[in-house]
């Protein structure tokens, strides 16, 4: 992307799901210019095309916050997936401060503010501190990805039409991550306007076993739920590079969640349909997107 200009808005996170759809969505934002953090050569690559300037950004390095940070008006901040996240995220929001940015739009997770689960406690933590320093702010707490029971289906293929999950019966809260894009395009584009806001993101609340009667009506193929205890979970997390302690936190709140000791992990709000001025994607919605991938 050529053209420089106008407030840098900073993406960390660039090269994943959420960083991603942000930056398509944010193409062509007037006043404003995208600077795109990853950490690795390839991944500065394939974010090039997608903003006016790519930076090399690494939590466990901090002699990259610097560059990445100067200049900066406002910061998407996506943090790691382990307890680190905490001091690196206080780091990183002093830095920030010292920087000169504005505002801080962080993506936290779908929890009540008395949540007890680790992991959804130290993003409201971090939250809280982004705060004390004195930033604008808005915090998303985006609700279960719909594209994570995608990728949990094509890594079933052995098993096909068989949807794997941990939540038994329980209604979950869900979000299509390009409503997620779609919505913090819209809040790095006009910070002022959404300044303090806690905004939680989700569209409709469903079982795992309604969630296969979606998809079956969607494909025209027979589709079934089977229960697992979330013990099962742990070597995913672990080879998806969590660490102990947040594995074992989310282990902790899917065996919370099927047994209905998750407090309001199935409320909806309207923030989205707010945020985006139309519906937000449904189940429906998305699986007829991405009907391709779930046909067998």
């Amino acid at each position: 992307m050529n053209g420089q200009h106008g407030a840098v808005c900073l993406i960390l996170g660039a090269t994943g799901k959420v960083g991603s759809a942000i930056l398509r969505n944010m193409a062509g934002a007037p006043n404003l210019s995208l600077r795109a953090a990853a950490r690795t050569p390839e991944g500065r690559t394939k974010v090039s095309p997608h903003a006016h300037e790519v930076v090399n950004f690494d939590f466990e390095d901090p002699d990259s916050y610097g560059a990445a940070l100067k200049g900066a008006d406002r910061l998407f901040l996506l943090t790691g997936y382990s307890v680190d996240m905490l001091h690196q995220s206080k780091a990183l929001i002093d830095r920030a401060a010292e920087a000169g940015v504005r505002w801080v739009v962080h993506l936290g997770t779908h929890a009540p503010d008395d949540t007890a689960f680790k992991h959804h406690a130290w993003h409201q933590l971090i939250e809280r501190y982004i705060e004390w320093r004195g930033l604008g702010f808005v915090h998303l707490r985006p609700a279960m990805f719909m594209v994570n029971i995608l990728d949990y289906a094509k890594a079933n293929r052995d098993r096909p039409g068989v949807l794997i999950h941990y939540t038994g019966d329980t209604r979950v809260a869900w979000v299509d991550v390009e409503d997620i894009g779609r919505a913090a395009a819209r809040i790095l584009a006009n910070p002022r306007k959404h300044d303090g806001a806690t905004c939680f993101l989700d569209s409709e609340a469903l079982s795992m076993a309604e969630v296969a009667a979606v998809l079956q009506e969607v494909t025209g193929q027979e589709w079934i739920f089977e229960h697992r205890d979330a013990a099962a979970l742990l070597p995913r997390l672990q080879a998806a590079g969590r660490e102990m302690t947040y594995a074992q936190s989310g282990v902790a709140f899917f065996r919370a969640v099927a047994s209905g000791q998750a407090r309001d992990v199935g409320k909806t709000h309207d923030t989205l349909q707010s945020l985006l001025g139309a519906p937000p994607a449904r189940w429906r919605d998305f699986a007829k997107r991405h009907l391709e991938d779930f046909l067998r």
